[in-house]
C-alpha cells in the first residue's frame, strides 16, 4: 500500500496464502492485512480466482479475507488477485497478486475426523497434558494430511535407515511434499505456525501410544507436549514411523512447566538415549542409562534470555544427587527450558524432591521463576503409562504433592502373573506350593515392591535392597540378616533350581510389608 503524505506514520504488512504447491483441491485462500496504527476501515474488497470473482469473506476482527472453493480446482497453476480499498482516501487501494500450484495428488478435503488409531495417539498426548494441567490438544484435519504424507514420505524411503534428518524432505524422493516444515504445512492446508514430533520404531508393529510415550521420555521431544500455546495436533503413522505435528498458537501467558509434574505417582528410574540429537553428548563421562530427565519449560511470548541460577534433585533421605545439565546457554537446541539429567538411574518407588530457580526477562524487565516440587517413581517399569493411559482421570485423582502412595500386590498361587495397583504384571517363575507352605521367587517379588536383588555367591545369599532396607536373606541357614544384623527363622529362603524362593510367611517380617493370605482363592495379598 502507498501512502499519501500524512503527518503520523503507520506500517503496514500483509500475509498470503497458499503459495508452491498445494494438495487440496479446494485450498482456502487466504489474504491477512496487518497494521501498526489503529484498524483501517475496509470500503470495499474483491478477489479473483483465475480473472474469475469469488464470493469471498471479509473478517473486520482478524483483517482476513478468505475463500474457499465450492468445486475441485484443476490440477496446475492458479491466480489470485485481491484489491482492498480504504475509505480513508489518504491511501490508496491496496493490490495484490499471486500464483499457486494444485498438485496431481491433491485430494478434495482431508478426512474430517480421525482414523481409530489417530484418535489413540491424540488420547495419549493428552493423558499427558491432563498430568501437567495443560489442556487437550483439538484435532485438526489439515495437520493430520501434513502428518500422514511426511510420515508416507519416512516409511517409504526408509529415512532412518539412512543419515538424512527425519524432520525434512529431498525433492529427488517419491513422496515429495516439501522440504521445511512450513512447505509441508502449506501444502496440507495449514497456514498456522506448528512443531513437529517424528519417532521411528524398527518394528512397524508396535502401537501409536508405544511410540508417543517413547517421545515424551526423551527430553528434545517432550517440549511440544509441554507448550501452553498448543491448541490443536496432527499425527499419523505409517510402518515404524510416527509424525506428530502441534499447531501453535501466539496466545498465551508466561507460565513454568515442570515435568515430571508435581506429585506424579509413576515416573519411569531411567533413560536409555533413545533420542537425536544425544542430551549428554555435551557432557564428558556420562554413560547410558541415565536416571529420567527433569524438565523446566517457560512459555512466554515477551520471555528471554531464560538462564538457570540454582537446581537440586534429592532422594527421600535427603541425599543429593549428581545432575548433567542443559541449559539454553550451551545447548543450542533449547530456548526457554532447561534440562536436568540424574547421572545415574533413579531408585523406583522413591520420593523425589526437585528444585529449580531460573533467571528471565520479560516484558524487558528482569523476573526470577522458582520452583520446588516432589514425584515418585514406580515400582514396576511401564506401570505408571500403562495406568496413565488406561485413566487419565483416575491417574491425576492419585497425583500427591507430598509423594505418599499405598501400594497394593495380589499373587495368585496358581497365576503366572501378579497384579499391582490394578495393572497385571507378568512374572517369570508360578508361585510354587512346596512341603505345605507356600513360595515366591524372590525377583518377581523385588519387582513388584520396587525393590532391587542381587545374588550374593560367597554367602549363597539373596540381598534384597530398597532405600534403606538391605535384607540378605541365606539359603544355605534358617537366618536373615536385616541391615546386617542376623535373625533366626525356621522359615528361611531357599534354592530351587537355581533360584531363590521365600515363603510367604517370611515376607512380613523381612520386608516391612502387610501380608494377608486368602486360603480360598489361593491368594497373597501385599499392601505397602
Amino acid at each position: 500500500m502507498i501512502a499519501q503524505p500524512k503527518a503520523e506514520a503507520a506500517s503496514y504488512s500483509s500475509y498470503w496464502y497458499p503459495k508452491g504447491k498445494v494438495g487440496l483441491k479446494k485450498p482456502t485462500i487466504v489474504f491477512e492485512f496487518m497494521s501498526s496504527d489503529i484498524t483501517p476501515d475496509i470500503k470495499s474488497f474483491t478477489m479473483k480466482i483465475d480473472k474469475v470473482k469469488v464470493d469471498a469473506q471479509w473478517s473486520l476482527g482478524r483483517m482476513v479475507l478468505s475463500y474457499t472453493p465450492t468445486e475441485d480446482l484443476q490440477p496446475g497453476e492458479h491466480t489470485v488477485d485481491i484489491v482492498l480499498e480504504l475509505k480513508d482516501t489518504d491511501y490508496l487501494p491496496l493490490e495484490k497478486s499471486w500464483t499457486f500450484r494444485v498438485d496431481e495428488k491433491a485430494v478434495s478435503d482431508p478426512p474430517s475426523t480421525p482414523t481409530t488409531e489417530q484418535a489413540e495417539g491424540i488420547k495419549a498426548i493428552n493423558d499427558y497434558r491432563a498430568v501437567h494441567g495443560l489442556k487437550p490438544l483439538a484435532f485438526n484435519k489439515n495437520l493430520t494430511y501434513a502428518a500422514k504424507l511426511h510420515a508416507q514420505y519416512l516409511n517409504t524411503n526408509k529415512v532412518a535407515q539412512t543419515e538424512a534428518s527425519m524432520h525434512e524432505e529431498d525433492s529427488k524422493l517419491p513422496g515429495y511434499i516439501g522440504s521445511k516444515l512450513y512447505e509441508r504445512g502449506m501444502y496440507a492446508g495449514y497456514a498456522g505456525n506448528f512443531s513437529e514430533d517424528v519417532s521411528y520404531n524398527g518394528s512397524p508393529q508396535a502401537n501409536i501410544t508405544h511410540a508417543i510415550d517413547s517421545l515424551f521420555d526423551a527430553p528434545y521431544h517432550r517440549m511440544p507436549f509441554l507448550t501452553l500455546d498448543a491448541v490443536e495436533i496432527g499425527l499419523d503413522k505409517q510402518g515404524g514411523y510416527t509424525v506428530i505435528e502441534f499447531g501453535l498458537t501466539n496466545e498465551w501467558d508466561s507460565q513454568l512447566v515442570v515435568s515430571p509434574a508435581p506429585g506424579d505417582p509413576y515416573v519411569p528410574v531411567d533413560f536409555d538415549g533413545h533420542e537425536i540429537p544425544d542430551p549428554i553428548r555435551k557432557h564428558t563421562g556420562a554413560k547410558y542409562p541415565v536416571g529420567y530427565p527433569i524438565m523446566a519449560q517457560l512459555s512466554g511470548r515477551f520471555v528471554r534470555d531464560v538462564k538457570l541460577v540454582e537446581s537440586k534433585l534429592t532422594d527421600s533421605t535427603g541425599k543429593q544427587l549428581d545432575l548433567l545439565l542443559n541449559t539454553p546457554a550451551d545447548d543450542d537446541h533449547m530456548q526457554n527450558e532447561v534440562m536436568l539429567i540424574p547421572a545415574k538411574p533413579l531408585a523406583p518407588d522413591t520420593i523425589y524432591t526437585a528444585y529449580v530457580k531460573l533467571s528471565v526477562i520479560e516484558d524487558n524487565q528482569p523476573k526470577i521463576y522458582e520452583k520446588k516440587w516432589n514425584f515418585r517413581t514406580e515400582p514396576v517399569d511401564y506401570l505408571g503409562k500403562t495406568k496413565l493411559h488406561k485413566d487419565s482421570a483416575a491417574y491425576v485423582r492419585k497425583m500427591n504433592p507430598t509423594g505418599e502412595l499405598k501400594h497394593m500386590v495380589s499373587f495368585g498361587l496358581t497365576d503366572d502373573g501378579f497384579i499391582l495397583d490394578d495393572i497385571r504384571v507378568p512374572m517369570k517363575q508360578k508361585p510354587i506350593i512346596k512341603d505345605g507352605s507356600s513360595y515366591l521367587w524372590i525377583r518377581d517379588l523385588a519387582k513388584a515392591l520396587g525393590a532391587s536383588v542381587t545374588w550374593d555367591d560367597e554367602q549363597k545369599a539373596a540381598v534384597y535392597t530398597k532405600q534403606d532396607r538391605v535384607v540378605t536373606l541365606y539359603t544355605t541357614k534358617h537366618a536373615y540378616a536385616l541391615n546386617g544384623v542376623e535373625v533366626e527363622t525356621d522359615s528361611p529362603a531357599i534354592l530351587d533350581n537355581d533360584s531363590t524362593i521365600i515363603p510367604v510367611r517370611l515376607l512380613s517380617e523381612v520386608l516391612g510389608a502387610k501380608v494377608d493370605y486368602v486360603d480360598i482363592a489361593q491368594m497373597v495379598i501385599i499392601s505397602y
